[in-house]
């Protein structure tokens, strides 16, 4: 910035900027401006537009209606005037850091981010504010997205436009094949981005770092989500990362020490968890899928027993014999 701004000046721009975007591309009469911002005479309102050209790079114009009006049509970079504490700046370091880690594209982004607040803070706060964000364990893996594909979902979800996209899926022939489908939301978890997105008449979920090409189509129609459909409650039915209708009932019994964690941790939304002893519970749910379960069974094993039903007791034997099969391979 080429110059030292008062903070009266500040919360003025502000004050300014703000009526500016409220009235939009109509613009708002000069003499409304000089009322509502409080300024003493049009040579100051003069002064703060040119400042907010030059150097916030703001796109205002002036129009010679009857009566004369300002309109902004860009806002440039945003002028911002905030009281912080300790709390909101270890808020701002951690979220900042974990922005890096999870969504790699906006590192750059975020360290220029941190050093434009980083210039107005005093550095006692700055320094237990990071090192309270850095006791966070940042390892935690992340699967590699294209840049490309992360962008192009954002885009596709904002403008509500058809998607063309090759996909893997590791548990077919792992070969890619097209889909066009309609995205409706994107989220983090289990270490992965996805995405739920209208596809072959239902809605499904994609993994982002299993998309090897993707493209948007503007000549297709976007399908807009189905009657009923609930971004969070679709994503929050998995057991692990599989949505989707909760068409199976569990019942599973759970020994000590897995009774202790299964009740710190709310694997679903529809969860029940009963004591039966004190080592046992009995732990009840309504998932969509049984697969993640029969795997998420067997790695806490021999803590904890399928009750129901049948089909996911097969499942959790099929792959214990799989396992044991393995291990006494040469």
């Amino acid at each position: 910035m080429g110059r030292d701004i008062s903070s009266i000046r500040i919360r003025r721009l502000l004050k300014l900027a703000a009526y500016l975007r409220k009235h939009g591309q109509d613009g708002a009469e000069v003499t409304d401006i000089l009322t509502h911002c409080e300024y003493t005479n049009r040579r100051a309102l003069q002064d703060d537009i040119r400042l907010l050209r030059d150097e916030y790079k703001a796109d205002i114009t002036y129009k010679r209606s009857n009566p004369p009006r300002y309109c902004m049509t860009y806002e440039g970079e945003f002028l911002l005037s905030l009281s912080l504490n300790i709390d909101d700046i270890t808020a701002l370091s951690l979220g900042l850091g974990m922005a890096e880690h999870f969504i790699p594209r906006v590192q750059d982004h975020c360290k220029k981010l941190w050093a434009k607040i980083a210039q107005t803070i005093p550095e006692v706060l700055l320094e237990f504010g990071q090192w309270l964000a850095n006791t966070v364990l940042m390892e935690y893996p992340v699967s590699g997205i294209q840049p490309l594909v992360f962008d192009t979902v954002l885009e596709a979800m904002h403008d509500k436009s058809a998607l063309k996209i090759d996909y893997v899926s590791p548990y077919k022939d792992r070969k890619a094949k097209t889909h066009i489908i309609s995205p409706y939301d994107m989220f983090f978890k289990a270490h992965s981005w996805y995405m739920t997105a209208y596809c072959d008449d239902k809605v499904c979920m994609f993994k982002l770092s299993r998309i090897k090409r993707i493209e948007i189509l503007d000549e297709h129609e976007f399908t807009p989500p189905p009657e009923g459909y609930d971004a969070a409650s679709f994503r929050d039915s998995a057991w692990y990362v599989k949505s989707g209708e909760l068409k199976h009932s569990i019942v599973l019994h759970i020994r000590e020490p897995m009774a202790s964690i299964a009740g710190e941790m709310k694997r679903t939304l529809a969860q029940r968890i009963y004591p039966l002893d004190d080592e046992t519970v009995e732990f009840q749910a309504t998932v969509p899928d049984l697969d993640e379960v029969a795997r998420w069974v067997l790695s806490c094993s021999p803590y904890v027993k399928v009750i129901k039903p049948q089909e996911l007791r097969e499942k959790v034997c099929e792959l214990a014999n799989q396992t044991i099969q393995a291990q006494q391979e040469t």
